[in-house]
This record gives C-alpha cells, structure tokens and sequence, in this order.
C-alpha cells in the first residue's frame, strides 16, 4: 500500500548500474515486453557498454545500454516495465546517457516521439527477420582468422565510421567471421537454438546474400536485422519472416558517418 495521496505505482525508482548479476531480470524484462529474451546479448552488451537500470520496489523498472564509440555513442535496450508505462521512466533513462556528441538508436513505434523530442531524427531503417533460411550456401566466402583482424576492423571503420575493434575480437573469439572477395559477415549464437548473423558488409547485394548464405548453412533458426530492401527480399523469397520494423534515428549530426551503402545489416541493432 501507498502512503496516503500516493499511488502505489508512483513508488520512488532508483537508477544504478547495470552488471551481469541483474542478467536475468534484464532477459525477464525483455521477455515481458515481447522482445527476444536472448541472454548471450545481454551479457555481451553489459560487459562492453554501460547498462543502467531503474529499480522499484518490485524490481528491475527500466534498462538502456550505451556502447560508447570514439567517433558516436549508440542507445539500446530501452525497455520499461508494463507497470511503469507513461510515467518518464524511459526519458530519464536516454537523457541519462546523452552527451553533447553524436548518438544513435533504433526505434520502435512506440518510441519515436519522446526520441524525436530529445533531438534525434530519422536516417533510415531495419527489419528484423528470423526462421531458418532455405537458401543453399553459396561457398564463396571463407572463414577468416585472427590473421585478419586488423583488415576487418580497417574495413568496419570505413564502411561504419565507427572504430570497434572489440566487436571483430569477439566474432573471431565466440562466432565465426566469414570474408569474400566482396565483403565480411559475421555469425554467432546469440542464444542456444538462434544464430545471428550480422554486421554483413558488402560491395554488392549480391555479395551480401552469397554471404548471408553461407553464415546461414546447417542452422535451424537464424535472426538477421536487415536495412538493404533487396536483401530483404532475398532472405523473405527464403524463408525468413519479418518480426517487425525499427527506425534507425541519430542526433547531433546530419546523418551516419561512413560507406553506408555497404553497410548491409548490423552485428546488432544495439551496435549501431
């Protein structure tokens, strides 16, 4: 029960941050807001961003993550608990980790006008596809080794803008990076029945779907968050289904920086 004139889901939050010991209720948060529960992502994103929480007398209230970049920061998992809807909860969590520099995020409808109120505008978009991918390998690419870690974070940096070294040092280490004469993309299990694939960066759609293909053979289920419209045709004519779109959005620049007509989908839309 509430004090008197106070109503119990008024209840005072507190923000702290986030570390692996709140994983779960993290993963249960997301679950309860119909997003992938995908633990293996929530531990990759704490130990290379900077979780915060808002807690409340029944919980885990409210998450975002920032992985800081030198060149821009990028926003995710902005996720609020049911109980706490339209009380701020999410306001406070993005100013909280807003700067004077350039960040970015993917939006859901839902929050598009409270990220266009703190400044971001839209530059594009994704759309995130799962199922098993019935496309047959296209055996054009190979998989690269910790030899090649230098030339793909050169490659990353270029087509990005963004300098994530640790990104392409965890690929290599937990998932498996496949390269072409015409692109990179990598693959990892971002739970035990999933494999995503992503960051897929390609000179040509060709290139990336060969790519995808290939990251693709000999798994059941894969997720893969694709803003190229003919590689959304590709994976959609094989198999994957659409489970929904988000709004790629930045402030305090006009636009992302690098090649991004190669940029053909994200390791994470959490990664920008």
């Amino acid at each position: 029960m509430g004090t008197a004139g106070q109503r119990p889901d008024r209840q005072p939050v507190e923000l702290r941050r986030l570390t692996l010991d709140d994983l779960t209720a993290c993963a249960d948060l997301a679950e309860s807001r119909s997003w992938p529960r995908e633990e293996d992502k929530w531990v990759f994103l704490l130990t290379n961003g900077e979780g915060w929480g808002l807690f409340d007398d029944d919980g885990l209230a409210g998450t975002t993550i920032v992985t800081r970049y030198p060149e821009l920061d990028s926003i995710s998992m902005v996720l609020v608990a049911q109980r706490r809807e339209r009380q701020g909860l999410a306001r406070r969590l993005v100013s909280h980790v807003l700067d004077a520099g350039v960040s970015t995020l993917f939006a859901t409808d839902m929050g598009l006008r409270l990220y266009e109120q703190l400044g971001f505008h839209a530059v594009g978009f994704t759309d995130m596809h799962m199922g098993k991918l019935t496309a047959p390998a296209s055996n054009a690419s190979d998989i690269a080794s910790r030899a090649d870690l230098d030339e793909l974070v050169a490659l990353d940096t270029k087509v990005t803008g963004m300098t994530r070294p640790f990104l392409w040092e965890a690929l290599l280490a937990m998932g498996t990076v496949r390269i072409s004469e015409h692109g990179v993309a990598g693959s990892w299990q971002v739970r035990s029945d999933r494999l995503l694939i992503g960051p897929v960066i390609a000179d040509t759609t060709q290139a990336a779907c060969e790519l995808v293909a290939d990251s693709a053979a000999g798994s059941d289920n894969v997720r893969v968050d694709v803003h190229d419209p003919e590689l959304v045709e590709f994976v959609r004519a094989h198999g994957l289904e659409s489970w929904g779109r988000a709004t790629w959005m930045v402030r305090g620049a006009d636009r992302l920086p690098g090649d991004r007509a190669r940029y053909r989908a994200p390791i994470l839309q959490a990664l920008g």
